[in-house]
């Protein structure tokens, strides 16, 4: 085992979830309905992308994927898909990102993201959804040669595309980069599929990864050992 890169999940990896569920009540309230729809269709994406009729008309950026998930979110909760596309846009692509300004990353990232650089590893990430005002209220601005959306090539992980893009836009092969997130159904099974190394951010030890760990400075004892 050995790798070139080091490369994030961001939602629930690099931050504690409860946090920002404490501070999105009132929107989540208030799009009550959006968000279940929402939430379903991104099940059934999933679901759809290991099936040969999708991939072979799979959207191929994120305009198109974004196009056909609100003509599902719209077929889902019987409105336009013009309304649909307006209220994800709205709720889940700008509102929601805005409260991370209370966020904080887990104690600990920017010390492991420190350490990382300074033994010159190369620091991506990729998340299911647009990362970019998330990081920037986070203060990780800057923290990342390479910051995707996964939403960019038409697929959600746990399909591999997500992440050969990432390794490719960092110049690297898949299995020449140590993915780190908190999901093993998303983030261990997909970088798996794409050949990378996985370590996961849990409590206890999850058996399908390479490492599990809580403590960001036993993350990056155990890449100052494996890298």
């Amino acid at each position: 085992m050995s790798f070139k890169a080091v490369a994030f999940d961001l939602d629930g990896t690099l931050y504690s979830p409860p946090s920002l569920y404490a501070h999105c009540i009132d929107l989540g309230l208030r799009h009550a309905r959006l968000l279940s729809a929402y939430a379903a269709v991104r099940k059934q994406l999933r679901s759809l992308s290991d099936t040969s009729d999708f991939r072979r008309n799979a959207p191929d950026d994120a305009v198109s994927f974004r196009r056909f998930q609100a003509s599902l979110v719209a077929r889902h909760m019987r409105i336009s898909e013009e309304s649909a596309a307006a209220g994800i846009d709205k709720f889940l692509y700008r509102d929601l990102p805005e409260r991370f300004r209370f966020i904080r990353p887990y104690p600990g990232v920017t010390a492991c993201l420190d350490a990382l650089d300074a033994m010159g590893l190369p620091l991506g990430l990729m998340s299911d959804l647009p990362p970019h005002r998330k990081l920037e209220l986070l203060g990780l601005t800057g923290r990342f040669k390479v910051a995707l959306c996964a939403e960019d090539t038409g697929f959600l992980k746990p399909e591999k595309e997500p992440f050969e893009a990432l390794a490719f836009a960092m110049g690297f092969e898949p299995d020449q980069v140590l993915y780190v997130g908190n999901k093993k159904e998303y983030d261990v099974a997909g970088a798996h599929k794409a050949g990378m190394t996985t370590a996961i951010v849990s409590r206890r030890p999850v058996a399908e990864a390479d490492f599990s760990f809580f403590d960001w400075r036993d993350l990056v004892e155990w890449i100052s050992l494996n890298r």
